[in-house]
């Protein structure tokens, strides 16, 4: 794996983990005998955060455990000490394999490696993306431990910042690597967009969303690399997606499905790839600039018990194939299911 997938890569495999002891912490919780309070989505309490606060681009939000976040932290032990201890432990377990994999005797000075251009920058779409991420997990986990909304949200981009600056900061001992400025860059932007969006809510009209579709499936070129699917570049691609009917004047709204939205998106063809000279332009390596309409899932998908509806929220950051046009070299291509070549054509400028 490279320099610059390494922090995306670890901090998704560490959300599995936060969240998956976060549910066991819950269930321990739920099934405990000492447990008599009643939910708070079922009564409006002055600990609680009211639902109609709670929102995200206007719609509920939801927690992992199923409960309203409190108005003032009230750490839960139980569910503190698994969920500290978990993240902890994960880790060390990553230090131990990345420094297995990457690091090991490869100690040195301290250095910068400034590599802006590598993967013609969607590796710098990909870690914003992992820290962003980082960010809602670790807040979703801080709020389930009783930290209130807003301590969780700081708390949660100020941790998820802090564990890419760790990933960067060991590759800036390592001989083969070092500490990319844009990469930190990238990562910093990540966070501080998830805290800005708690902050302003217009901001929250703007999701992240990462598409991954594997070459194979699309016809595009192949690294000549070992892949992972976080680093595979030519197989991803990273959107923002715009919330257009929340965004509409009140009389235009119905002109507008409050379910699809407009999303802005890029990547690259022949990242790392073995190209054949002989093949069409479009399989040498150049950028991709996508727009397209997009699903808002959480007004699309029904609504069932309390971990579906945050898995529902959480899924909302996965682009799924629509329709749009793609921008790049090659010229232009409209697909009806983007990126799979389902298209009636292709126009040439």
């Amino acid at each position: 794996m490279t320099n610059s997938s390494k922090s995306a890569y670890f901090s998704i495999v560490a959300l599995l983990f936060i969240f998956l002891f976060n549910s066991l912490a819950f269930a321990q919780d739920t099934l405990s005998s000492s447990v008599t309070e009643a939910k708070p989505e079922l009564k409006d309490s002055s600990l609680y955060i009211p639902l109609s606060q709670f929102t995200y681009a206007g719609d509920r939000r939801y927690t992992i455990d199923g409960n309203l976040p409190f108005r003032k932290t009230q750490i839960k032990p139980l569910q503190t000490a698994i969920i500290g201890g978990v993240f902890a432990t994960t880790v060390v377990a990553l230090h131990i394999n990345q420094e297995n994999a990457w690091w090991k005797g490869q100690r040195r000075s301290f250095h910068f490696v400034e590599d802006w251009q590598s993967a013609l920058q969607v590796d710098k779409l990909g870690h914003s993306f992992g820290s962003y991420l980082m960010s809602y997990g670790t807040s979703e986990s801080l709020m389930a431990s009783g930290f209130n909304w807003d301590d969780a949200t700081i708390y949660g981009a100020i941790i998820g910042l802090c564990y890419q600056t760790y990933v960067e900061t060991e590759d800036g001992f390592a001989s083969s690597w070092g500490f990319s400025p844009s990469d930190w860059y990238a990562d910093a932007f990540g966070s501080m967009f998830f805290l800005a969006q708690h902050y302003v809510p217009a901001l929250q009209n703007i999701t992240p969303k990462w598409q991954f579709a594997p070459s194979e499936w699309t016809g595009k070129p192949i690294i000549n690399r070992p892949r992972t699917f976080i680093d595979d570049y030519n197989s991803s691609t990273f959107w923002w997606s715009l919330n257009v009917y929340d965004i509409l004047p009140k009389d235009a709204k119905r002109y507008w499905v409050p379910w699809l939205n407009v999303a802005l998106g890029y990547g690259g063809d022949a990242i790392d790839a073995v190209t054949d000279p002989t093949q069409p332009p479009d399989q040498l390596g150049q950028r991709r600039y996508i727009v397209g309409l997009d699903l808002n899932l959480v007004r699309i998908l029904p609504e069932g018990g309390y971990f579906w509806n945050w898995f529902r929220q959480t899924l909302n950051y996965i682009k799924l194939p629509t329709p749009a046009l793609e921008f790049s070299k090659a010229g232009t291509k409209f697909y009806f299911f983007y990126p799979f070549r389902i298209s009636m054509g292709q126009l040439k400028f």
